[in-house]
């Protein structure tokens, strides 16, 4: 008996990293994961893996910055599984993150807008009634650490204080649904990381140096566990609250 038996769970971003990580590890606590990202190919390759081990997955390719693309998925959840009872939002635009807030551009400054703080919004409102008559949900958000130390990271930081702001209201706001509401900052191997790490010559090991448990985290057993954790009735007096999963890099109060 897995502590997600019988619940239904959507993954935004589930195609790598953090999102894939806490997809895996929902599917392996018995939930049924509906992979969301704007690759079917990867995403197949992703649901594959958990029905190889046993688990349920429907892959369902979308850009969460279309609001209708984001409604017919809702839709499509209900229709395959009949409910929803977790939402993890793990999906953030690829663009680059790292820029100063004098040259980055207005395009970037949108997409990142767009896909970190508004899609989650409307995703977490799109899913509520049927958390609601599920009797209840979890939501889980991304946020970053990057809002503690801004600087080069200020249009992005400022996406990610903002989902924690949400994220609290909602969580005060839907107690009496009985959704709860949380937001975790993951530091995980993935290709996002990659690609920052590649912004200068050693900076991987950089970041290493800067984790007091001296590596990042493992996708799977290092970010999504925890976040499996947060889905399930075991953290069921958990809301409203920020947890940093980053080795110890962060220090929240």
């Amino acid at each position: 008996m897995g502590k997600l038996d019988g619940k239904v769970a959507i993954v935004t971003g589930a195609s790598q990293g953090s999102g894939y990580g806490a997809s895996l590890a929902m599917a392996r606590e018995g939930a049924k994961v509906v992979l969301v990202s704007r690759t079917r190919e990867k995403l197949e390759v992703v649901a594959r893996e958990i029905e190889g081990a046993g688990g349920t997955a429907m892959a369902h390719p979308a850009d969460v910055t279309r609001r209708d693309a984001m409604v017919d998925m809702v839709k499509a959840t209900v229709e395959r599984f009949g409910r929803i009872d977790v939402l993890v939002n793990a999906a953030q635009s690829p663009v680059i993150r790292t820029a100063p807030i004098a040259d980055i551009s207005d395009e970037d400054v949108r997409e990142l807008w767009e896909s970190g703080a508004v899609a989650p919004l409307a995703l977490m409102r799109a899913v509520r009634p049927h958390m609601i008559k599920a009797g209840g949900g979890s939501i889980v958000n991304f946020g970053s650490g990057a809002v503690h130390n801004p600087a080069q990271y200020g249009v992005y930081a400022g996406v990610k204080a903002a989902i924690q702001a949400i994220s609290r209201a909602a969580a005060l706001e839907w107690a009496a649904d009985r959704i709860r509401v949380n937001v975790v900052f993951p530091m995980s191997e993935s290709p996002a990381a990659d690609a920052d790490f590649a912004l200068a010559e050693g900076r991987a090991a950089m970041v290493a140096k800067g984790i007091p448990l001296g590596r990042m985290g493992d996708p799977v057993e290092d970010i999504g566990q925890p976040i499996a954790f947060l889905a399930s009735d075991e953290s069921r007096f958990i809301t409203g609250s920020t947890f940093a999963l980053d080795g110890g890099k962060s220090y929240l109060r």
